[in-house]
């Protein structure tokens, strides 16, 4: 089997690359950079907002590909919102148009969990109104829509993932659960916003990835919850850590509200099960011990 992964050189996108490659899976990266910062087969430069993606399998040995996996988006929010909009739409149409043209049977993108809005019904299912908070999340409906349409109007087979927060190696730095690795691990206080009762469903970039390899390989077709069972409150989360890793650090509140405290992120996957197997390997215990190995 052989692939096209947009956003290959990101976090999400250099973990799937090796996981597919590992699954015998051929990996043609693509991105901006022009060299490849992950383990492909191949690698090629390319704006997807230009016509270059038209021409983009033409620059390959391979020629064809089974698949494309659309991981690369722009993800700035204000005030950068006409050049979101136009890099995530006018991206995707493209390659979905490239699909068409080429016969390739299956396109996967990622999308996002928060085009939800606030969780207003639980468990959260892929039926949930939908009320995104930003135009980087209207962006990320649009995507589902424009696979969705694809899907019924040229039989294109298409999977989006609304994924939760990812975490592993090489995750942003500035989101709670590597802040929290990194103070506990120096021994320094964890300080909490609100009463840190905000719960968040947390995924290991590995189960994501296994994910998108048994989209590969089934037939699923539409729009999936992607999340695992690792659901933990902000003030959980900091308690598991100072007690996984052993650490001195103590918790403190900044007495600063948290506008989301109370907030409930509790995904249901059984569509995703139900359609490819998937379940979620990685618990929060191993998520904690595997961010801070990468710290060391």
């Amino acid at each position: 089997m052989k692939v096209l992964l947009t956003g290959s050189n990101g976090f999400i996108g250099g973990h799937t690359c090796k996981w597919l490659r590992q699954k015998g899976v051929y990996v043609i990266g693509t991105g901006r950079h022009q060299e490849s910062l992950a383990e492909c087969d191949e690698y090629v430069t390319c704006d997807l907002f230009t016509s270059d993606v038209g021409t983009l399998l033409d620059k390959t040995k391979a020629g064809t590909v089974d698949a494309v996996i659309h991981f690369a988006a722009d993800m700035r929010h204000e005030p950068y919102t006409v050049e979101v909009t136009a890099n995530n739409c006018v991206g995707t149409q493209r390659l979905l148009e490239m699909c068409e043209s080429r016969k390739i049977p299956a396109f996967i993108q990622l999308s996002s969990l928060p085009v939800i809005g606030y969780p207003v019904q639980h468990p959260i299912t892929e039926h949930h109104p939908l009320h995104p908070p930003t135009v980087y999340h209207v962006t990320k409906h649009t995507q589902e829509l424009l696979a969705e349409y694809a899907n019924y109007t040229f039989g294109l087979r298409t999977v989006s993932f609304r994924i939760c927060s990812p975490v592993g190696k090489g995750v942003n730095p500035r989101t709670i659960f590597p802040t929290f690795v990194r103070k506990a691990l120096a021994g320094e206080d964890i300080t909490l916003s609100g009463k840190g009762t905000r719960k968040q469903t947390y995924i290991h970039v590995n189960d994501i990835s296994n994910a998108v390899y048994l989209a590969l390989t089934t037939g699923a077709q539409g729009v999936f919850n992607l999340a695992s069972h690792n659901l933990i409150s902000n003030h959980d989360l900091a308690k598991k850590i100072i007690s996984v890793l052993h650490s001195d650090s103590q918790i403190v509140f900044s007495g600063a509200e948290d506008p989301m405290d109370e907030w409930v992120w509790d995904i249901d996957i059984s569509k995703l099960t139900q359609a490819t197997g998937f379940q979620p390997q990685i618990g929060i215990d191993e998520c904690i011990l595997d961010l801070a190995k990468s710290f060391s």
